[in-house]
């Protein structure tokens, strides 16, 4: 298995002496790819979910009123969620700096957890 790349964002107004850290593995989201709008929800960005449930909907209804094959409302829906796995966690990121989460570095690790210790122990 290889490394990974994590992006690490901390409150600016944490007392905490890790910035209450969030790391945001780069790359394809498995879970935003299978789940979704349950992935946005589980995240906190209610905005993103929304949309995303809406997106859902209006690609079914597409390929409903298109009167598309079975194969080709699978094609759509599909497409709809890679593209979810792709750039649910730039979207993650996206929010975390709406909400004034700043990124701090990038840590390369095997397991979020190996990339949880080398930030604890100032790596980044």
């Amino acid at each position: 298995m290889g490394t990974n790349i994590y992006t690490v964002h901390t409150n600016s107004w944490s007392a905490s002496p890790d910035g209450d850290a969030i790391l945001i593995k780069e790359g394809f989201c498995w879970p935003a790819f299978l789940f979704g709008p349950i992935w946005a929800l589980w995240h906190g960005m209610w905005r993103t979910a929304i949309v995303l449930a809406i997106l859902s909907a209006a690609v079914s209804g597409i390929g409903l009123v298109a009167g598309l094959a079975e194969a080709g409302d699978l094609a759509l829906s599909a497409g709809l969620q890679v593209a979810m796995g792709l750039w649910a966690n730039d979207w993650r990121r996206y929010v975390l700096r709406r909400r004034d989460i700043l990124e701090r570095g990038a840590i390369a690790a095997r397991r979020l957890r190996d990339a949880e210790q080398r930030y604890l122990q100032g790596v980044v």
